[in-house]
């Protein structure tokens, strides 16, 4: 859980340590925009605290308290009440606030936590992957005009088309829009990208729609540093969290290994002499050690492991 949103409310909960702490407390001293945003989680973080000694709540007044803070927010809107509503029940954990909220509103939330991945099908037959750490909000009936959804994490989209009804995803400081397309987001505090692998994408800015580029397949967009930037190159592997499958083609093994550890949470450690090996071949579904057999037989790049460290070396390129 590294966006910002989760780091508050982990600040918020005192879970931090001391370094994570002042990180949180210079972003907030940064600029009156952040001691706002601050503020605004304080204050729905605090509404939402319950006893749990004799836990029988009123669940009508809690889910009002907790959306009467919101509404009185400077920064409130419908997509801001969703998502964090469903960031404080993802983190806090309040589970009689996510089932009132689900039985008398109109919208769903949807939350994975470390190692889950979700599928989730939508009323237009659309579907959704939601990966590990994320949330995605989204209506029980489609309006009739657009479908409108919200995520804070990472999710792979199969949008059924509907030229009629745009499909669209807010993010944090982003928004997509599709008609009928497959790709995968990543919508986090300071950073998003989009990889298209069919149909086209509009990819914008939540504030100022009018930065925008169209995406076709085999092309992604990233924003980042207050800029969104389009790339005719396409990620091979920006679903591999969800199909278990990469695909390497003439990619250094420095790149190979910081894909795989992030993929199955281990450590890689490459010598300097066959770092910049460069690997093509493709995996699908195979488990690490099959993947560590296959580079070995294909290169000689031998592996030694300890815990969750693993070490590779060879004679070099």
């Amino acid at each position: 859980m590294q966006e910002l949103e989760f780091k508050i409310l982990a600040y918020l909960k005192g879970e931090l340590n001391k370094n994570e702490q002042h990180q949180v407390e210079q972003w907030v001293a940064a600029s009156d925009a952040n001691r706002q945003t601050f503020d605004d989680f304080e204050k729905i973080y605090k509404s939402s605290e319950i006893n749990l000694d004799h836990f029988n709540p009123d669940v009508d007044r809690a889910w009002q308290v907790v959306t009467d803070a919101i509404d009185h927010s400077k920064k409130s809107s419908r997509i801001m009440l969703y998502r964090l509503a469903a960031m404080i029940t993802l983190v806090i954990g309040l589970g009689f606030i996510v089932f009132q909220y689900q039985s008398t509103s109109d919208q769903h939330v949807a939350t994975t936590s470390d190692n889950e991945i979700k599928k989730i099908e939508l009323a237009d037959g659309s579907v959704v992957w939601l990966n590990e750490n994320s949330v995605f909000t989204y209506p029980k009936e489609m309006d009739e005009d657009e479908r409108l959804v919200s995520l804070v994490g990472q999710a792979y989209f199969d949008i059924a088309r509907n030229p009629e009804r745009p499909f669209k995803i807010s993010g944090q400081k982003t928004m997509v829009e599709v008609l009928g397309t497959s790709f995968n987001l990543i919508s986090e505090s300071n950073y998003s990208n989009v990889n298209v692998t069919s149909g086209r994408v509009a990819f914008a800015l939540t504030d100022n729609e009018e930065i925008r580029v169209v995406l076709e397949k085999g092309s992604q967009a990233t924003f980042e540093q207050n800029r969104l930037v389009k790339n005719d190159s396409f990620n091979e592997n920006a679903s591999s969290w969800m199909t278990k499958d990469f695909v390497f083609k003439s990619s250094p093994l420095s790149q190979v290994v910081e894909i795989l550890s992030e993929h199955f949470d281990v450590k890689i450690k490459v010598d300097d002499a066959i770092k910049n090996c460069l690997i093509t071949s493709a995996f699908e579904d195979k488990e690490l050690d099959e993947i560590l057999d296959t580079l070995e037989a294909i290169a000689n790049i031998k592996n030694e492991k300890k815990g969750k460290t693993i070490k590779l070396t060879g004679p070099g390129c």
